[in-house]
């Protein structure tokens, strides 16, 4: 008597069925085209990504420049049914707010996964269907004795590199983004199914044999992934950054990158975060980040003096103005520049300070790079505001 049936693999094969709608997944997802997407993907249990090096979430979003990459997680629906999505979210609360996606643990998963550039995952299947996709995957869990011989994991586990806990992690990604060759993870899709393609059709064949009734003569339907399992996931503003601003070249050009201040990382000895100016938004929910920042964000109305007032330990604030922003110095200067976005502005001009440069000496344009894009600002003097006491 039969017992089993190889009916295939339905999730994959929607995968695969999907692939060409990825841009739709990264519109969605609300990544630009000149962003890479970082996955994490965590199974469950001890031994699990998020079981063994749960502060790895924090560290990965904390490391990378914001404006060039984006950093999604993708738990386990065993943690979020066995923990609750409440602790889910008070676990990743900090990285939520520095912009990760977390993704619903029903479709959206396997929209992200389409929309990946990189994914850091462990044994769970989740990281072996990104390596079925051609996807670049980094292992920084690997349990040996939880994985099958021959099985999938297995040669997951032999074939994707190993992320190592004493190198930088920035440096890590980096490589394995820069030195993937397409198809090197084969072996893996060659595994995880026998019958790739026809999961949908073998299922309706055997439900319509149970139920004793004549099966349709149109082809099964394989619906595509929908766009719509990941709208909406784009998170609230990022409130509070960790901004390098260094001159290159000329001296008025500058190359910002952003990083973060929400995750709260080891940053020592990193050179990327040397001669950082912390920028936060006045509406941040962290006191201490907001006594901390030297350059504090109001909103479009608000008076900087008042804003300066109520952060006596801020060198400059920022709101937007228009199309451009307006910054205020501790000295009650106020600069207007070209530039959309107050927390880059906040930075440039308090770089300017620590170059010992009033409002009288201010370039009247500098040259901004950042988010892969180099931008001409111009800037210009919009008179005196009442020093803040």
């Amino acid at each position: 008597m039969e017992t089993a049936v190889v009916a295939g693999d339905p999730a994959y094969d929607r995968m695969v069925r999907s692939k060409h709608l990825r841009h739709r997944y990264r519109e969605a997802l609300g990544i630009a085209p000149h962003q890479r997407l970082v996955t994490i993907s965590t199974t469950w249990w001890q031994r699990s990504l998020m079981g063994s090096w749960p502060s790895l979430f924090r560290e990965i979003v904390g490391c990378l420049d914001r404006d060039l990459y984006r950093v999604a997680a993708l738990v386990h629906p065993n943690i979020w049914h066995g923990h609750g999505p409440w602790q889910v979210h008070t676990w990743l609360a900090d990285c939520l707010r520095a912009g990760m996606l977390l993704p619903s643990p029903v479709e959206g998963w396997q929209a992200t996964l389409l929309a990946s550039d990189l994914v850091v995952g462990d044994h769970g299947a989740t990281t072996a269907y990104g390596a079925c996709l051609d996807v670049p995957v980094l292992l920084a869990a690997f349990p040996e004795t939880d994985v099958a011989p021959g099985s999938v994991g297995e040669v997951l586990g032999s074939t994707a590199p190993r992320l190592n806990r004493h190198e930088p992690l920035r440096v890590q990604l980096e490589r394995a983004l820069g030195s993937y060759q397409s198809g090197s993870l084969d072996a893996i899709a060659a595994l995880v199914t026998s019958c790739p393609g026809e999961a949908m059709a073998r299922l309706r064949r055997l439900f319509y044999e149970h139920l004793r009734l004549t099966e349709p003569t149109t082809g099964p339907i394989v619906p595509v992934v929908p766009a719509d399992a990941v709208a909406g996931l784009e998170p609230p503003p990022v409130r509070a950054d960790l901004i390098a601003c260094r001159q290159r070249e000329q001296p008025d050009r500058y190359e910002l990158s952003r990083y973060p201040a929400d995750v709260h990382i080891d940053r020592t000895g990193s050179a990327e975060f040397d001669d950082t100016v912390l920028v936060v938004h006045e509406d941040h929910p962290d006191e201490n980040l907001r006594r901390s920042a030297a350059g504090v964000l109001g909103g479009s109305s608000a008076e900087l003096a008042d804003v300066l007032r109520r952060h006596p330990q801020a060198k400059v604030a920022a709101r937007t103005q228009g199309a451009g922003s307006l910054v205020a110095t501790r000295s009650g200067q106020l600069v207007e520049l070209s530039l959309a976005d107050p927390g880059i502005a906040a930075a440039v001009v308090f770089e300017q300070l620590l170059q010992h440069r009033d409002a009288s000496a201010l370039p009247g344009e500098v040259t901004v790079a950042f988010g892969g894009e180099v931008t001409l600002v111009r800037l210009r003097s919009a008179g005196f505001v009442q020093p803040s006491t």
